[in-house]
């Protein structure tokens, strides 16, 4: 009963097309959002990320990446790497490599305008014949898919050491076999912008706001406020339109290493038969010979 409950939930996720992951801490975890926020850092960053999305629920999406970004010597040039691997039960997987490169411009005093560009490969594979009765191999919904495809995404921001503004399309453009059953592919859009604010020596407040739209979908909206406690202890609440209420806490363990947590509370129709996501958060900020080491916000 589990299995087919969890097939009719996510037939209407099939049906607008294998959309791309989204992450509860993207304000800590810039790159997998815009391929121009490598120019922000003026540091070596490693994060590791790992979600895991209706937790309980039978074939519920988990979702790992691994992303780097360095400027590159003493230029403003930049570059980012992402691994992610994405999967939906045992029917849906794709394993992605991304490369970015970024160039920004100083345009006055410390407030800088980026342009990112970022493109790589990924192996989708897609068992739809294991959702089958076993009488229908001769119906093309259920025919699998195995296939390499080819991703360009782009991106643009506006930076200074108090706020952040970015529009972006991580997944622009898709090249795939021509397959008459080969998934559909959405294009996405995503706005997304910050604000840091001193409240007093030991506290500052950092709201974040994110728009992402993809193609036949409604735009999906997501409010964020976070707090910063004596420069150690992040602690924050996001709403997430027509999804659910997030809870997020990042701790900084040391001046070069960072982790976080967040819970995500759906107030969609699956809240009764699931019991929330969970994503766990891993950083490294590491010095670039030649480079200033300031503490970075964003």
């Amino acid at each position: 009963m589990k299995g087919l409950l969890a097939l009719l939930c996510l037939l209407p996720f099939f049906a607008v097309g294998q959309q791309k992951a989204m992450f509860s801490q993207y304000m800590f975890n810039g790159l997998v959002v815009n391929p121009a926020y490598s120019s922000i850092d003026e540091s070596l960053n490693i994060t590791a990320l790992s979600r895991h999305q209706w937790v309980g629920f039978e074939g519920a999406p988990n979702t790992q990446t691994v992303s780097l970004h360095s400027p590159v010597k003493e230029s403003n040039s930049s570059f980012g790497v992402i691994l992610m691997r994405d999967q939906i039960g045992e029917v849906i997987t794709e394993n992605m490599g991304m490369l970015s490169l970024s160039q920004r411009v100083e345009i006055s005093d410390d407030t800088y305008l980026a342009l990112g560009i970022s493109g790589g490969l990924s192996k989708f594979q897609a068992n739809y014949s294991q959702i089958s009765d076993g009488n229908s191999f001769l119906d093309p919904v259920f025919n699998d898919e195995n296939e390499f495809r080819g991703n360009v995404g782009l991106g643009l921001m506006f930076f200074s050491k108090k706020l952040y503004a970015g529009i972006s399309s991580p997944s622009f453009m898709e090249f795939k076999g021509t397959r008459r059953t080969s998934t559909s592919f959405k294009k996405h859009y995503i706005i997304n912008g910050g604000y840091l604010m001193a409240l007093g020596e030991n506290l500052k407040f950092k709201p974040n706001i994110l728009f992402k739209y993809v193609n036949g979908s409604p735009m999906q909206m997501d409010l964020n406020a976070n707090f910063l406690i004596s420069e150690t202890l992040w602690l924050g609440a996001s709403w997430r339109s027509f999804d659910s209420m997030d809870f997020l806490a990042e701790i900084q363990i040391s001046p070069r290493m960072q982790i976080g947590y967040s819970y995500d509370m759906t107030h969609s129709r699956l809240a009764s038969v699931q019991k929330g996501s969970h994503e766990f958060v891993l950083s490294f900020r590491l010095p670039v010979k030649g480079r200033n080491y300031p503490k970075c916000y964003f």
